[in-house]
């Protein structure tokens, strides 16, 4: 299974090369069609990448700090105004003023985003992302959840320029497992 893993990776290797330079073709080519088309998969890439990395930064922490420094680590991924956005930065303290996620014990750990989008406009492309992270508190029982996000993005940027939490899709317990 080793040599099989191997080659299966080498396989996936030759393809997105392949790909990349197909499109790398039809970005150069004669027909509008082939360069919308190429213009389009390379938006939804680049956004589909981009989400990966914000999503992975927002919903992953340990403590305190770690929910206070998502806002750096997301800066140049963001407009200034995504990050007043308080459904997602927020100080993380309750109505006494407490830290949750201390009091709680609560942790989150990343897992995938999965993007849809919709066609470019005007330089830039919308899309609903799809983010999935394991919740626990303390030592109880994991949680995957499924939050559903809505999101723009700017190709002349490279940044997100809005982005809303439409709520969660999904939340599963997992009985067997403990932290």
């Amino acid at each position: 299974t080793l040599e099989l893993n191997k080659k299966k990776k080498e396989l996936q290797q030759v393809k997105e090369t392949q790909q990349r330079e197909f499109l790398k073709q039809a970005r150069k080519s004669n027909n509008v069609n082939e360069r919308n088309s190429a213009e389009q998969i390379l938006a939804s890439q680049e956004l589909s990448t981009q989400a990966n990395k914000f999503f992975g930064i927002v919903t992953t922490f340990n403590s305190q700090k770690d929910w206070l420094n998502r806002e750096k680590k997301v800066q140049s991924l963001v407009t200034p105004n995504v990050l007043l956005n308080k459904s997602i930065f927020n100080n993380g303290l309750d109505n006494t003023g407490r830290s949750i996620i201390e009091t709680t014990k609560s942790h989150a750990s990343f897992k995938t985003a999965t993007t849809q989008s919709a066609m470019v406009k005007d330089n830039q492309i919308e899309g609903i992302v799809h983010v999935v992270y394991e919740a626990w508190q303390d030592n109880h029982t994991s949680g995957i959840r499924t939050e559903v996000y809505q999101v723009k993005y700017s190709l002349l940027e490279h940044k997100f320029t809005d982005i809303q939490d439409l709520g969660m899709e999904n939340q599963e317990a997992d009985i067997s497992y403990q932290k």
